[in-house]
């Protein structure tokens, strides 16, 4: 056993040098771990940019000339009886186009959620042209003992020129993008036109001798009404993307669609697919 106790002291020996070598790490109590904030892409403050757009709108005119017709006919009875007025001779049109415009805006910044206001301008030029369904027919006998023949056309055309928007935004900061929805007002300029024409002859037998000519009176006409930059008024939502290029500049793509109010009962709406370079400050 005497062995062992000079074997003891080598081991010692051996931890103290050790210990010496290694700067081993000490606890200390009063010194506490804190972890470091969490950081976000800065998009607060004020901004502004250009885009092109590319689009498509819907304009329908299925039920635009019936107030044309009906207030020409109001005192016959071929329209109290008949309702020619009630014929649809116009229909629905989709157009394409490409548009230019800009922007401006503020974000309000919460950590990673953004809230903003934005107002958005689009000049383009959607050139919608009624599909027209001509149509002629010969009507009973009416309550005033007159057949009426008649063949109604019509006309009708919207040239939307200038979009914009004022919309909310609320984003979501994902590193660099910037993900958001829309919602707001619209409002625009378009040139419209509307015309319906009928050849319209009111046809009476000879109530004396029924083997004579028939009596025709032709009433024919035309109605219409045309104005250049009417106002369109409407309600707008989207969705995209914002992308930090740098720390002041901003690439952009979104969707938008927006629905006017019906002018002369033509229903419209656009749909926007744009792209965008911007700079906030």
């Amino acid at each position: 056993m005497r062995w062992l106790l000079p074997a003891l002291g080598l081991i010692g020996l051996s931890s103290t040098a050790l210990a010496a070598d290694y700067d081993l790490p000490t606890l200390r109590g009063s010194d506490m771990f804190v972890p470091a904030s969490p950081t976000y892409f800065s998009w607060d403050g004020f901004y502004v940019g250009g885009q092109l757009a590319y689009g498509n709108a819907n304009a329908d005119f299925t039920n635009s000339t019936q107030s044309l017709l009906s207030f020409a006919m109001r005192d016959l009875v071929f329209e109290q009886e008949a309702q020619p007025s009630t014929i649809q001779l116009l229909g629905p049109s989709d157009v394409g186009g490409t548009g230019i415009g800009g922007f401006v805006g503020y974000n309000a910044q919460f950590d990673n959620a953004i809230l903003g206001l934005e107002f958005n301008y689009t000049h383009t030029g959607f050139d919608a042209v009624a599909p027209d369904s001509p149509i002629g027919r010969l009507t009973g006998v009416l309550s005033n003992g007159s057949q009426y023949n008649f063949y109604l056309t019509a006309n009708g055309s919207m040239h939307t020129t200038d979009v914009g928007v004022l919309r909310a935004r609320a984003g979501y900061v994902v590193g660099n993008f910037m993900p958001y929805i829309t919602v707001g007002a619209a409002a625009g300029r378009a040139d419209l036109a509307l015309s319906v024409s009928c050849s319209c002859q009111q046809v009476t037998p000879n109530p004396n001798n029924p083997n004579l000519p028939p009596s025709v009176i032709d009433f024919s006409f035309t109605q219409g009404q045309s104005k250049n930059a009417a106002y369109l008024f409407g309600y707008t939502g989207g969705f995209g993307v914002d992308f930090a290029l740098t720390q002041n500049i901003f690439a952009r793509a979104e969707y938008e669609y927006i629905a006017w109010s019906p002018v002369w009962a033509i229903s419209s709406h656009v749909q926007f697919g744009r792209v965008g370079l911007g700079a906030k400050f």
